[in-house]
């Protein structure tokens, strides 16, 4: 099949391109999906010296001559020290790609350690140390100071990187989906080819004709490789290499993140390879995330005793009943514990589900339902404002539950665990977790299992703390709770 885009009879590649506004093209091919999309067609060359540091680098360099001035550095000394730092930073723009001159911590590293080794050699060789050396070495470890602050600055203000996806296109699609919304990078083009189809050199011949043509009219961009096996192929091999020789920033993506351990480059022998860390089996980390746990759940139940017993009083009179709904669920290791949360439905709710069964609006085995007949008045506000799981902060204290971590589930459900799902259970289920806070109910069953297997594989101090916060925003919001 033949194309007469641009005036020319091309022959049509199973390959969909996206380009820049470009005024009155000519889109017609039924075979070629062309979409516009907003992207800039070029930066000034004040733009490109601000994102390639050069102005970061600069204020550095003034910063250096103001620190010697104000230690009071002789004048020869001053011009010795701001030449070096100049050659120092001059070194840093030719050594590093240009993907990494701004934002690279790696001069500031370089030049600390030679500042280190200096004083240690200075220290063993001679007894006295000049006030001019000591002055000196002020104002070096104040010129590393701001090439720090000078990079994070930058990655601040530059945070969104402009990304060209290369690769299959529902990969592709599905990863510019979920890139959608982040703020540290914007997808400005997709050079696709159809994932049904074999992957012959013609498709791939294209794609590596069609990406420098978008990365001409995208500077600054990066190229994100999504195929598997990518450079197994030999003509994204010489793309890769071509990107790395023009200075464009080249990453194979590998969509092991969500699924496996840790993930960290190594070298076996000769080759790369990729080593499988579990980031939460260290002692210390369990141990501090154990004492946090318990000393947050303490604190939350002191201050929220009051509340508690205001909740208490309203199902008491709201309806008939015990207060405290007790709940067998799996916990780490597929261990059984019992859960505690205020009632929020009938006595007789667990002998409806039942009849009730054609009527789930729950995703996977989850049983929900967004207009829950069981509920109690008092109930419903409960489950609206997550105040219903309170009485699991006792779960926490008893060890059973961590605040952080994948939803505690029925036994009726992880039965229906396939062995990646299984994985969610490595840990102790939490009061909140990463898919409450991106979501809760709206989410299907496969979004909130990846978020969760995120949770566990990549768990930190940090992302609780993340996490925790979040939460209560959600809550506020009322988002996604029925």
């Amino acid at each position: 099949m033949s194309s007469a885009i641009d005036g020319r009879d091309d022959v049509v590649l199973p390959l969909r391109l996206v380009e820049p506004i470009t005024g009155d093209a000519d889109f017609g091919s039924p075979s070629v999906h062309r979409e516009l999309t907003a992207i800039p067609t070029g930066r000034s060359s004040v733009a490109t010296l601000i994102r390639q540091g050069f102005f970061g680098h600069l204020v550095v360099l003034l910063g250096t001559v103001v620190a010697g001035v104000a230690v009071g550095l002789t004048p020869g000394t001053l011009v010795l020290v701001t030449l070096g730092v100049a050659v120092w930073l001059g070194f840093g723009l030719a050594a590093l790609p240009a993907y990494e001159r701004a934002g690279s911590l790696r001069p500031a590293r370089r030049l600390l350690a030679v500042l280190a080794l200096g004083a240690l050699a200075t220290l063993v060789v001679s007894d006295v140390i000049s006030a001019e050396l000591r002055a000196t070495v002020v104002v070096l470890s104040v010129t590393a100071v701001l090439i720090v602050a000078s990079a994070l600055v930058h990655r601040a203000v530059m945070r969104r990187v402009p990304t060209l996806l290369v690769g299959p296109a529902d990969a592709v699609n599905r990863l510019s989906a979920r890139w959608e919304d982040r703020d540290d990078l914007v997808v400005v083009g997709r050079c696709t080819w159809d994932s049904t189809l074999p992957l012959g050199s013609a498709t791939v011949n294209s794609v590596v004709r069609d990406v420098p043509k978008l990365l001409r009219t995208v500077r600054g961009a990066r190229v994100v490789i999504t195929a598997d096996q990518a450079l197994g192929d030999a003509s994204l091999r010489h793309l890769a290499w071509g990107l790395q020789r023009a200075e464009v920033e080249c990453l194979v993506l590998t969509d092991m993140n969500d699924y496996v351990e840790f993930v960290r480059p190594t070298r076996v022998g000769d080759q790369l390879a990729l080593a499988l860390d579990p980031p939460n089996s260290h002692l210390v980390g369990q141990a501090t995330k154990a004492f946090f746990d318990r000393s947050m759940a303490v604190l939350a139940v002191v201050l929220g005793a009051p509340l508690m017993a205001l909740i208490a009083l309203a199902i008491r009179l709201d309806s008939a009943g015990p207060v405290i709904y007790r709940q067998e669920r799996t916990g780490k290791d597929g261990v059984p514990f019992t859960i505690f949360k205020f009632r929020t439905m009938v006595v007789d709710a667990d002998q409806r589900v039942e009849e009730l069964r054609d009527l789930n609006d729950g995703s996977g085995p989850l049983f929900k339902m967004t207009q829950d007949p069981r509920v109690t008045r008092v109930g419903r506000l409960l489950r609206q404002t997550s105040l219903d799981e309170l009485p699991q902060l006792f779960n926490v204290l008893l060890g059973d539950m961590a605040l952080v971590g994948p939803r505690p589930a029925l036994e009726s459900e992880t039965s229906q665990y396939s062995q990646w799902v299984w994985r969610r259970l490595h840990v102790k289920p939490g009061m909140t977790g990463l898919w409450q806070v991106s979501g809760r109910s709206t989410l299907s069953w496969d979004e909130s299992i990846r978020l969760d297997l995120m949770y566990v594989n990549n768990w930190n101090l940090r992302m609780d703390f993340s996490i925790l916060l979040k939460t209560i925003a959600v809550v506020v919001n009322r988002k996604g709770a029925w």
